[in-house]
């Protein structure tokens, strides 16, 4: 595992659809911007205070049906059924634990039909069974079709990925 300073970013090529990858990079640089294929996960989950968590997923994809019209997100129902949120779609995100938080931060950078999601230390604010239970749910992503991208410096967080990428 590296210390810190840039690194993780540029590996995105070692990301393949269908793959889990954990990057344990040699420091921060800067999160990448989501772009068209590409999902973004950060620590707070990409969501609006004021909007319903189906609010948030809805409106990401309408978003992303803008730069991508060919790409139809998937329903907002399925993807918080996928996060493991079915029925909490009412919710706002100040009510949602942390672990739900993440869940739900999942689901919206899904809504946007990325090839690519990059989460940028997931779990850094969760207790270890959650991130552990958050690094189970992007598995599952990456199972769908999704390459995965994780950026941490937690060992257990990379040892749940199909592959770990070192960076010194």
């Amino acid at each position: 595992m590296a210390g810190p300073g840039p690194g993780s970013v540029p590996l995105v090529r070692l990301a393949v659809p269908g793959d889990c990858v954990a990057v344990l990079p040699a420091g921060g640089g800067e999160a990448p911007a989501g772009g068209r294929g590409v999902g973004v996960l950060l620590r707070r989950g990409n969501l609006f205070g004021h909007l319903t968590v189906e609010q948030n997923v809805v409106l990401a994809g309408r978003l992303a049906a803008r730069r991508a019209p060919e790409k139809a997100p998937e329903n907002a129902a399925v993807l918080l059924e996928l996060a493991g949120l079915a029925g909490r779609g009412d919710a706002y995100p100040g009510t949602l634990s942390a672990l739900e938080g993440a869940r739900a931060g999942v689901a919206v950078a899904l809504a946007g039909v990325p090839d690519v999601l990059f989460a940028d230390e997931p779990a850094g604010e969760l207790d270890r069974l959650a991130a552990l239970e958050l690094m189970d749910l992007l598995c599952a992503v990456a199972r769908r079709g999704t390459a995965v991208v994780v950026a941490t410096r937690d060992p257990d967080i990379a040892a749940a990925a199909h592959r770990i990428v070192r960076v010194a």
